[in-house]
Order: C-alpha cells, then sequence, then structure tokens
C-alpha cells in the first residue's frame, strides 16, 4: 500500500513507479514484486521470474531490439536518464483510483515496453498493481 497525495497524486505515484523501476536496475526484482500488493484483474501476480520471462519474450533474439543490444534487455535506472516527455496520470471515472503507464528504461534508454500500473483505493491506502508489461 502506497499513501497518495490528493492534491498532488500524479507526484505521489511518479516517485514510486520511479522508485520501483530502479529496483529492478538494482537487480532488486523480489524487493520490487513484494511492494505489488495484489494481483492483476487477470489474477496474473507478478514474481520476478515471470518478469524477466515477459522482458527476454518480447525482446528476444528474433527481435529489431537485438540488433542495437545484443547483450539483450537490462533494466536501467530512470533517475539516470531525462524525463520522459509525457506522464499521464489518469484518475478512473468512478474515483476508485488511478491508472499510469511508464515506458521500461531498457539499455541506457526509454524502451518501447511499457509497465501499466494501477492505485486502487482501499481503507489503508492504494493498492499497487502491476497490471501488465507490453509494447503497447
Amino acid at each position: 500500500m502506497i499513501v497518495i497525495s490528493p492534491k498532488a497524486p500524479a507526484e505521489s505515484i511518479v516517485a514510486f513507479v520511479k522508485g520501483w523501476m530502479r529496483l529492478l536496475a538494482e537487480g532488486r526484482v523480489e524487493v520490487a514484486c513484494a511492494l505489488l500488493d495484489e494481483p492483476n484483474r487477470y489474477g496474473i501476480t507478478w514474481t520476478p521470474r515471470l518478469i524477466q520471462e515477459t522482458v527476454n519474450s518480447t525482446f528476444s533474439p528474433e527481435s529489431r531490439f537485438y540488433e542495437t543490444h545484443p547483450e539483450g534487455p537490462i533494466f536501467t535506472n530512470p533517475f539516470e536518464l531525462e524525463e520522459q516527455l509525457e506522464i499521464e496520470v489518469v484518475e478512473f471515472d468512478d474515483k476508485r483510483g488511478y491508472a499510469f503507464d511508464y515506458d521500461v528504461p531498457l539499455n541506457g534508454e526509454w524502451s518501447d515496453l511499457t509497465a501499466q500500473f494501477e492505485f486502487l483505493k482501499r481503507s489503508d491506502g492504494y493498492a499497487v498493481v502491476l497490471h501488465d508489461l507490453h509494447v503497447l
């Protein structure tokens, strides 16, 4: 659970997601997964193995990504990159929480892989849900 400032929800959410991505870059994927509070709406609970398998299958050796990154996908700390141009936190129409899509930083740049997060209102804060990892 996280606390989201009602006056600045985007700041709270972006800070959490950037910190979460930094954990991936530091190889602390288990810690990052422990910060996810609930499975997504399809019942998927993201584990370190599932995250790595998803990234590896998205950027397989047959992909264009490998032409410029034959070493394969390596998570990058987002704090080491210039900020993304488009960052938009969207409140759900029913006010049950927020959605936020964030490009996953890989190999020193922003990738086409997007992490879709949901922050769902609960009695003691907002549950963090990684809804999906995919190329938009």
